[in-house]
């Protein structure tokens, strides 16, 4: 209902409606809409975050996060883009949003950064929460610049950024 609709007109008659559920029990369990949006959008993205890999490479592991990740993004890209205006100027629904689906997304990249400082990969002193903040940042700067979000993105950032250092050989692993 939410790509549907768009955010904006969403209302809780209309999902209690479609739902076949009065409106008291609706809110009874969602006092707001923002809540029953993000109760909905944290539900899909459980059942559809992708998971971690573990190839014993940081630039393989982070190429395949990277390409589910966009062909995760392409499957919700109607709500997504539904959202993404109301959590530009909703500072509650922004919050929300980013502690429960954009940080579950980071904690991936930051499980890949951390295993390569662990195998030697990267060096010791490497900010692994900045590193894997990276390839997040650089996606939502692409899709703001009316770049196309694909596969070609993510082989450009995994190469550019995530290769192995000069000198040192790709594990075969």
């Amino acid at each position: 209902m939410l790509a549907e609709a768009g955010y904006a007109r969403l209302t809780m008659d209309l999902v209690a409606t479609r739902a076949g559920v009065g409106k008291a029990s609706l809110y009874r369990r969602f006092p707001t809409k923002e809540r029953l949006v993000l109760a909905a959008i944290q539900h899909q993205h459980e059942l559809e975050r992708p998971g971690v890999p573990d190839t014993g490479s940081l630039h393989r592991d982070m190429l395949s996060y990277l390409r589910a990740l966009i062909r995760h993004r392409e499957t919700r890209a109607d709500w997504l883009q539904a959202l993404a205006g109301e959590v530009m100027v909703n500072p509650e629904l922004a919050g929300v949003f980013r502690r429960q689906v954009a940080e579950g997304l980071l904690s991936g990249f930051h499980v890949i950064v951390g295993r390569a400082v662990d195998r030697g990969e990267l060096p010791p002193g490497t900010d692994i929460d900045l590193l894997a903040m990276l390839p997040l940042a650089l996606l939502h700067h692409l899709r703001l610049a009316g770049e196309p979000i694909d596969g070609r993105q993510a082989k450009r950032i995994a190469d550019q950024f995530f290769a192995a250092r000069p000198g040192q050989p790709e594990p075969t692993a």
